[in-house]
Formats: C-alpha cells, sequence, structure tokens
C-alpha cells in the first residue's frame, strides 16, 4: 500500500490532477476499451481523480474506480456511471470479479517487498483471461522523489518475472517517457498481461 505521506501529497492535490488530466486521451487506455467486450467491467485500481474512469463509463462499461486517497476519490465520485471505492491495494479482495484491470502510474508507490501479494490479488480479482494493464516508471530500487512520494522502480524483466510468477501471460510491453508534477522527465512501461 502507500505510505501515509504518498498519500497525504494526492490529497492536497486532487483538484490539481483533476486539471492536469483534463483534454488528455490516452493511447493506451483507448486500446483497452477496444479490446474489451461490451458492458466489461473494468477495476480502475489507483483511479486518482477519476479521468480514465470517467472516459470507460462513458464508453458504457461497468466501472470501479478505487483509490486510498479520499479526496482523489471525492473527484471520481462526480464521474457519471462511476463506482467508488476508498481503499488501499492490499484491500482489493474480489475473485473473479472483473474483466479488466487499469492501473495507471498507480502500483509504482506499492513497496516492492509487497507487489508479489498485490499482483496475486489482482489475478484472482480478475475473471479467467481478463487483462491487467499497468504502467510505471522504469529503474532500480525505491525511494522518494522531490515531491517525497514513495515510488518503487522495475527493469522490464524483473516484472515479467513478476507477472509470471503470479500466473499473468504477458502479451504487450510499450516504453516511454514521461514528465509528471515532479517537473522531471522519467522513462516508463506499460505492460499489459492475461490471466
Amino acid at each position: 500500500m502507500s505510505d501515509d505521506k504518498t498519500i497525504r501529497f494526492y490529497d492536497q492535490q486532487s483538484e490539481a490532477y483533476r486539471k492536469l488530466a483534463e483534454g488528455f486521451e490516452n493511447s493506451r487506455l483507448i486500446r483497452l476499451m477496444q479490446d474489451l467486450p461490451a458492458g466489461a467491467h473494468v477495476l480502475d485500481l489507483g483511479c486518482g481523480p477519476g479521468h480514465d474512469s470517467a472516459q470507460l463509463a462513458r464508453a458504457g462499461f461497468k466501472v470501479t474506480a478505487m483509490d486510498a486517497s479520499r479526496e482523489m476519490l471525492r473527484e471520481a465520485a462526480l464521474c457519471a456511471g462511476v463506482t467508488t471505492r476508498h481503499a488501499s491495494f492490499d484491500m482489493l479482495d474480489d475473485v473473479a470479479a472483473f474483466d479488466a484491470v487499469w492501473a495507471n502510474f498507480s502500483l509504482l508507490h506499492a513497496p516492492k517487498a509487497e507487489f508479489p501479494a498485490h499482483l496475486a490479488a489482482i489475478h484472482r480479482a480478475l475473471r479467467p483471461g481478463g487483462v491487467l494493464v499497468f504502467s510505471l516508471k522504469t529503474g532500480s530500487g525505491e525511494g522518494r522523489d522531490r515531491l517525497d512520494r514513495f515510488y518503487s522502480y522495475y527493469e522490464v524483466e524483473e516484472l515479467t518475472g513478476l507477472l509470471e510468477a503470479a500466473g499473468f501471460r504477458v502479451t504487450e510491453i510499450e516504453h516511454g517517457h514521461v514528465t509528471g508534477m515532479a517537473g522531471s522527465e522519467e522513462a516508463f512501461v506499460t505492460v499489459t498481461a492475461h490471466a
């Protein structure tokens, strides 16, 4: 789960994140929506202010938006058709409930020691053949950024091994660069894996 300092940061910056996301279209999310069956149930894990959740709901999907930040969830709750759940990663206990889990730059806040358990919980929460799509920053180790948020960094080979150990089949890996709230450009990877 994210630490208290990281959650506090997101509580304080929920409106700024909502404004940052306005007008942004995530091409990987659009592809996910094209691949899902009509009416699929999607978990937006670490949903932030709910921009992606809203986009999924507008496309006709059943959406559960989950986040550890109460203020982020207040923003997400304003999105029509989105059900919100205040919970940290370690509280995910659904079984075969979702067709897809979308975790856009959220799992990177979990300590590495907890990551295998989170992947196992996501695998249980997905229906057979369900898809997990997540993005995180690449690198090694753990630490805090200049905004005092906790991050875990992974190399692709490390991620692939962890996913396979949790029962996933990795089907796509995409690389990119992103500039976030901290203002520095960093490399990231988006991974698609099936249960």
